[in-house]
């Protein structure tokens, strides 16, 4: 693992913060260039999270789809990229091959808690944790993954719980004669751990890239602590696309302000001019159809604040994943954008588009009031605005001239 790598930081300049804004260029390696989704110049291109309730294709038709994360065709729609899903750190294969499979067959490999009896499972799930540090265990996720989803076609692989900061709380594993290797401390900031992950993930990407084939990453949840987050970065600089599943609404649980937005913010602007960005934003709401108003405004804005061309958006209900959701917001088109985001005197974040206007004030507790350009600028309800707009706490509004 190069110091570059880990060597990433969160900077903005005094209140601007800016990204390249050339349109990326697929990734050529020795074996091609890279299949890369490719968003619009202009409106919200969107990316498409499972299709398993998805029957009829067709209905991506004129909807600027250009991703389906986890498809399960290696034959995209027309105009789309499909990827194929596999987790990282673990088996994804749990109901053939359960722990109780890896335990007669590689006990070594598989990673525990400290207890030494319950493995780091993910949460509830029950995919089986692996040494990623063991070249046996890289060989077998190669030929038993990876390899069978290339033989069937598909061009990107998507790597789930791209997380480098031990949040499984591995602590070990035992060798073959049933001694067990302490190999974390099993805390969430774990230098080890997070060196085994980048490690891992900087391997699978260049591997795949002699395949010829190229690596989404879902990086998130980013952390809470300057640690997680430069690990966080880190995999995010290592992928070729960078899905983040939090999105601007803290995946899933209420939309992040202040210090978390400022971060977030200054990530998304660091690496949507490089590399296709999928933002995922989910409302409160278990479905879309139900979501308050304002979080999808919230959710809207922050999209165009941050976007350049192959800035993909997802906006769903909690988990509400697999099926085709639309809402009218979705076909909103203010033009190109003609600068970066700016920070106002008041807190607030503008930026200018051709046919419009986006603000954000990601405060928890103020409100803040935007001088205006001249003219009147209605929102996307029809209230008109001239001189000033005052946004409260936590809110994003899109404007157009009237």
């Amino acid at each position: 693992m190069s110091a570059a790598v880990l060597a990433v930081a969160f900077t903005a300049t005094a209140g601007v913060a800016s990204a390249a804004q050339a349109a990326p260029k697929p990734k050529v390696t020795e074996a091609g260039p890279l299949v890369l989704p490719q968003g619009s110049d202009t409106g919200i291109s969107r990316a498409q999270i499972f299709d398993s309730l998805v029957t009829d294709p067709s209905v991506y038709a004129g909807k600027n789809v250009a991703y389906i994360w986890g498809s399960g065709s290696p034959v995209p729609p027309a105009g789309a990229v499909s990827s194929r899903y596999l987790p990282l750190v673990r088996d994804f294969g749990w109901t053939v091959r359960p722990i109780t499979w890896w335990q007669q067959n590689h006990p070594d490999w598989v990673l525990y808690l400290a207890d030494g009896v319950t493995p780091a499972y993910l949460g509830t799930g029950k995919s089986v944790p692996l040494d990623m540090d063991n070249p046996l265990v890289r060989e077998w996720y190669w030929d038993n993954q990876v390899q069978p989803a290339i033989d069937q076609g598909y061009q990107m692989i998507a790597l789930d719980n791209v997380v480098p900061w031990n949040w499984l709380h591995a602590k070990g594993r035992y060798d073959a004669a049933g001694n067990w290797v302490d190999l974390y401390t099993g805390d969430l900031d774990d230098p080890a751990y997070t060196a085994t992950v980048l490690n891992w993930l900087e391997y699978l990407v260049n591997r795949l890239h002699t395949a010829g084939i190229s690596a989404a990453g879902n990086v998130s949840p980013l952390g809470v602590n300057p640690y997680q987050r430069t690990a966080s970065a880190a995999a995010v600089n290592l992928v070729d696309l960078w899905l983040h599943e939090g999105g601007f609404t803290r995946s899933r649980d209420a939309n992040i302000t202040d210090d978390e937005w400022l971060q977030t913010f200054q990530l998304y602007r660091s690496v949507v001019g490089a590399k296709p960005v999928v933002d995922i934003s989910m409302t409160t709401t278990p479905h879309l159809a139900d979501a308050d108003q304002k979080q999808v405004d919230w959710i809207i804005a922050n999209y165009f604040l941050v976007r350049e061309r192959d800035t993909l958006l997802t906006l769903a209900g909690r988990n509400e994943y697999g099926m085709f959701l639309d809402r009218p917001e979705l076909y909103l088109n203010l033009g190109k954008a003609v600068c970066a985001p700016q920070q106002t005197t008041s807190g607030a974040w503008i930026r200018s588009y051709q046919q419009g206007l986006v603000l954000v004030n990601p405060s928890s507790t103020l409100t803040a009031t935007v001088t205006l350009p001249t003219g009147p600028w209605a929102d996307t309800h029809g209230t008109v605005y001239t001189g000033t707009i005052t946004l409260p706490a936590v809110a994003g509004t899109v404007l157009t001239r009237v």
